[in-house]
């Protein structure tokens, strides 16, 4: 069925990596959601009020905060979707994050507000009016707003944005926050109990809950995430399909916002090779991931000698001895720089986060395991952190 939707109304629906499809994708859902939330909220809150029920009014003004923050979506997007200029030289992208905690702001605030009515409710208790026709009603929200909870998430992860899913999960929410406040009416109906201060608690409760959840899920790329494995090894499947490219390594991702990610890594090439040709290779595979994955790349070029007698011994040592390092991935660029006197034996080591090995330790461990190949060789390391 989303499918169907997808393709009757979001033009190219499969180009999700386009950012003007993206951004109907995103106008989809925010439409959908305006019209499915004020609707709900305007119903519960007229019939809450009639009955008597916060739990009912709670939901509903939850359901306006859904739609406020389907506003805001659409808003961000629009604004993240125009194109770099001088001042923001990456794009606008991020203004998405930027909006997702401004949903999530509204959220807790709605929450905290029901809260204190809801408490207030129960401290002092005001007999609720039963209505078949509100539980009805409340049923019909909860398929209604499922749909949409549904719908909305599944498109969140077709294009890859937090607001959208942001959004699709606190709709998911609402119906739990319904389910529960139809299983107090209908308690309270057949028992006599009364739990709609009790219940507008719990549903303040998931509100407060789903705008905590939500600002995690927009701090964790503000701070920086690692980038998913599949961009990662689609990126390295491009690069190392050229001959010419004996490894690649420092390959890093930099993430501007949804659908704004940028590029660079270090290509190891044969150092006797006809630097001009393989040039030509390095821009083909910069314009190939362009084209492919609609990212914009940098390559640096770091000439290798291959046959070089004293580097093939080397790599066999360094590989054996790191692999008793815990925390020491990889390591890459070796060279060998002969001198009168002694030989440089340069490389970089690539340390995974967290590595709790001293580098000083590190570097004496394999400094004494090359000089005991030859003790005219001195060891020169570079540490890189891991960032993918």
């Amino acid at each position: 069925m989303k499918e169907f939707i997808w393709k009757k109304f979001v033009k190219d629906y499969e180009n999700v990596k386009n950012p003007e499809v993206r951004g109907r994708y995103t106008k989809l859902t925010g439409i959908i959601g305006i019209l499915v939330n004020s609707v709900l909220c305007v119903i519960k809150i007229v019939m809450g009020l009639a009955i008597s029920s916060v739990a009912v009014v709670a939901d509903g003004a939850h359901d306006l905060a859904d739609s406020m923050a389907a506003c805001i979506t659409l808003i961000g997007a629009r604004i993240a979707g125009k194109p770099a200029d001088k001042a923001h030289p990456y794009g606008h992208a991020r203004v998405e994050y930027l909006a997702s905690l401004l949903v999530s702001a509204i959220v807790l605030i709605v929450g905290f507000e029901l809260m204190k009515t809801s408490i207030s409710k129960c401290i002092h208790p005001v007999e609720t009016d039963f209505s078949w026709l509100m539980i009805g009603f409340m049923l019909l929200a909860i398929v209604l707003k499922g749909s949409s909870a549904l719908f909305t998430i599944a498109t969140g992860r077709q294009i890859n944005s937090l607001p959208v899913i942001a959004a699709g999960t606190d709709n998911r929410n609402d119906v739990i926050s319904s389910i529960i406040i139809v299983i107090g009416m209908l308690i309270h109906h057949f028992t006599g109990l009364e739990l709609d201060g009790y219940m507008g608690c719990l549903v303040s409760l998931f509100i407060l809950y789903s705008g905590l959840e939500l600002i995690k899920e927009t701090i964790d790329p503000l701070l920086g995430e690692p980038p998913e494995q599949e961009t990662i090894d689609d990126m390295h499947e491009i690069i190392m399909s050229h001959p010419e490219i004996i490894g690649v390594h420092d390959m890093v991702i930099y993430n501007y916002g949804p659908g704004k990610e940028f590029a660079s890594f270090h290509a190891e090439v044969d150092s006797r090779g006809d630097m001009m040709e393989i040039h030509d290779v390095i821009d083909n595979i910069e314009t190939e991931i362009f084209d492919r994955m609609k990212m914009p790349v940098t390559c640096h070029m770091d000439p290798i000698e291959v046959d070089n007698p004293i580097r093939i011994s080397m790599q066999e040592i360094i590989a054996k001895t790191i692999m008793s390092m815990d925390g020491v991935e990889s390591y890459h660029d070796l060279r060998v720089v002969p001198g009168r006197t002694h030989t440089n034996i340069i490389f970089d080591l690539v340390l995974e986060p967290g590595c709790k090995i001293e580098r000083e330790e590190i570097y004496e461990k394999l400094a004494d395991t090359i000089k005991k190949e030859n003790d005219s060789y001195e060891t020169v390391i570079n540490f890189d952190n891991a960032y993918i």
